[in-house]
C-alpha cells in the first residue's frame, strides 16, 4: 500500500494568502464621523419626533378640558369656533356684535345665527340691543 504524502495538494495550500475570507479595510476617520453624526440625527430626529407628539398630546388634553370647563361638548367644531369668535372680539375690543362674529369666524351669516340662538338657548350667551343704534345688538358671554 502506498503511503499518504505528507505535502499538501497544489489546490488546497493556501499558507501566504490565508483563508479565502476578505476583510475589508477600515474606513477613514471622516466617514466614521459621518455615520455617527448621522446616527446622532436619527436619534435626535426620533426624540424631537416623540416630543412634538407629546406636545400635540398635551395640548389636545388642553382644549378638550377647555371645552368641558365651557360647557361646548355637546356643540359641534363650527359651534366651537363661533363661540370662541364671540370670546376673543370681546377680549380684544370690549365688545362684539354679530357682525363681528361673521367676519372673525368667516362662517355664513346663517350658520352664526343658527349658533348663537342655540348659545341663547343653552344660556350661553346673551343678546344686548344698543342704546344708541337699536338695530345693533352686541353679544356677551353668560358666566355661569
Amino acid at each position: 500500500m502506498a503511503e499518504w504524502s505528507i505535502a499538501l495538494p497544489w489546490k488546497g495550500s493556501n499558507w501566504v494568502t490565508g483563508s479565502g475570507v476578505r476583510i475589508p479595510v477600515s474606513p477613514p476617520f471622516e466617514l466614521k464621523n459621518h455615520y455617527l453624526e448621522s446616527f446622532v440625527g436619527a436619534i435626535y430626529h426620533y426624540y424631537m419626533h416623540n416630543n412634538y407628539i407629546k406636545k400635540i398630546a398635551n395640548i389636545l388634553e388642553m382644549l378638550h378640558n377647555l371645552d368641558s370647563d365651557l360647557n361646548l361638548i355637546g356643540f359641534n367644531e363650527t359651534e366651537k369656533k363661533i363661540y370662541y369668535s364671540i370670546a376673543s372680539n370681546i377680549h380684544n375690543t370690549g365688545k362684539c356684535n354679530i357682525s363681528d362674529v361673521i367676519e372673525s369666524s368667516a362662517l355664513s351669516r346663517s350658520t352664526v345665527y343658527k349658533a348663537i340662538k342655540n348659545f341663547e338657548d343653552h344660556k350661553m350667551v346673551k343678546l344686548i340691543q344698543s342704546n344708541s343704534d337699536r338695530r345693533e345688538i352686541y353679544l356677551k358671554l353668560a358666566i355661569n
